[in-house]
């Protein structure tokens, strides 16, 4: 999160640093900040592929009421999304 985490020039030669604003996204994009953890959960998973995503998103959906499925769908394809974006970079 770009705008609460400031990595000093030592930080950046010493590591491969993403900035997207998963906050910012939940918030404005998503229209729920509380999907944050969604949002960061397949920025996670897109870059390292730890977990198919089918079955990540089902897991997730499982954990949760139906009534915010479709709300935390969007914020996993944002995430996605912003993901895919930092890597072609």
């Amino acid at each position: 999160e770009p705008n609460l985490v400031f990595p000093t020039d030592e930080d950046r030669k010493k590591w491969n640093i993403v900035e997207i604003p998963i906050i910012t996204i939940a918030k404005e994009e998503v229209g729920n900040v509380i999907t944050q953890s969604v949002v960061a959960l397949a920025i996670a998973n897109t870059y390292m592929k730890a977990l198919d995503e089918q079955l990540l998103i089902d897991t997730m959906l499982s954990k949760v009421p139906a009534k915010v499925h479709d709300v935390n769908k969007v914020a996993y394809e944002l995430g996605k999304k912003y993901a895919l974006e930092s890597m072609s970079k």
